[in-house]
């Protein structure tokens, strides 16, 4: 009897609740271009597993679609299996009597419709035309800047190492350590203990200790010339690399100042308030635009503070952008504390 134990029901709920937990993290850490049909398989069983097994195209039809799911992974998989799997989907969506049924099958529907090469190429070459990226935190940097790397460097107190391997793929860590949106902390593989690892105010801790760090030698002189048109982020690193590879460059800018335009040149000699105006009547639904949107006010109101500060207490901004706005700029060193305070209390609740 002394090694009799029963388990509490909430124990038991506690634990398949941690579970639960444990998966969301992994899901939210997925790296990029994994498998869709393997993807599509696991998400399948998932659902298998909370079905109450009442209705037949439920308890059996899910269970014949994982099976045929299996064998286009395992290779084996045929043309009449992919019809198979569309006619049993759709059948399950006619019939099932809940959510967990119809809405399996309608996502196995859709994920055939979005990734068709990809079921064709597991009958066809017994593989996928995924390309899997194993290092999430590189595939969705922009530069694709090695991350764990320089992580690894600051870690061991190597500072100027870091920067140097920073700029092989990008030559402007001080700038992108300020004011980079960190994509790569999205899918951070820290997410599955806890929360993504703050890797640009890794980037930013190694900046400020590294000192003065001096650019790689150029290679051999090429003899060759280019010219390139703009002085903007885009425009001087090219010339940047370009200078490196030994070709002999010459960068070409309208105004006086190199960099970006809108960011130094219209928000201090050339202020004028109709610029804005101007970006304030912008509207757009690419991420991006809205993004430049929100930089140009968080580095305006560093700059022009209370010409700029109505826009933000108007709310002239659509809600993402207004509050984005205010998050990088409570990131600057150039707004006060008392300032930055009233900023938080202009947040727009979504």
């Amino acid at each position: 009897m002394s090694r009799l134990r029963i388990t509490p029901w909430e124990n038991a709920q506690r634990t398949v609740d941690d579970l639960y937990a444990d998966m969301e993290r992994r899901i939210s850490a997925a790296p990029c271009g994994n498998c869709p049909v393997e993807l599509t398989s696991a998400f399948l069983k998932l659902c298998l597993a909370q079905s109450c097994g009442k209705c037949v195209p439920c308890r059996i039809g899910l269970d014949r679609l994982a099976d045929l799911l299996d064998r286009l992974l395992d290779g084996q998989g045929s043309q009449e299996d992919l019809e198979t799997i569309l006619r049993t989907a759709h059948t399950i969506v006619d019939s099932a009597d809940c959510a967990i049924g119809f809405e399996a099958a309608q996502m196995v529907l859709d994920g055939y419709v979005a990734f068709q090469d990809d079921y064709l190429a597991h009958v066809t070459q017994g593989s996928c035309t995924a390309n899997f990226k194993s290092v999430p935190c590189v595939e969705l940097c922009p530069a694709h800047v090695d991350a764990p790397g320089y992580i690894s460097l600051v870690g061991e107190g190597r500072y100027a190492d870091a920067i140097r391997l920073i700029r092989k793929d990008n030559p402007f860590p001080s700038v992108c350590a300020l004011v980079c949106e960190h994509p790569c902390e999205s899918h951070c593989r820290r997410t599955i203990v806890d929360s993504p690892l703050n890797i640009r105010g890794i980037k930013r801790f190694a900046v400020d200790n590294a000192g003065e760090v001096p650019v790689p030698p150029r290679a051999p002189e090429t003899g060759k010339k280019i010219a390139v048109i703009g002085g903007g982020p885009s425009g001087l690193t090219a010339a940047y690399f370009l200078s490196l590879m030994g070709h002999r460059v010459k960068v070409f800018e309208r105004k006086p100042k190199l960099g970006d335009m809108l960011m130094e040149h219209f928000l201090d000699d050339d202020y004028d308030p109709k610029y804005p105006e101007m970006i304030a009547g912008l509207r757009s639904e690419e991420y991006y635009v809205n993004m430049m949107i929100a930089w140009y006010f968080a580095t305006a109101l560093a700059k022009q503070y209370e010409s700029i500060l109505p826009y933000i207490e108007q709310k002239r901004l659509d809600d993402w952008t207004h509050n984005k706005a205010i998050q990088k700029s409570l990131e600057s060193r150039r707004i006060g504390d008392e300032q930055k305070l009233y900023l938080k209390s202009l947040k727009a609740v979504r």
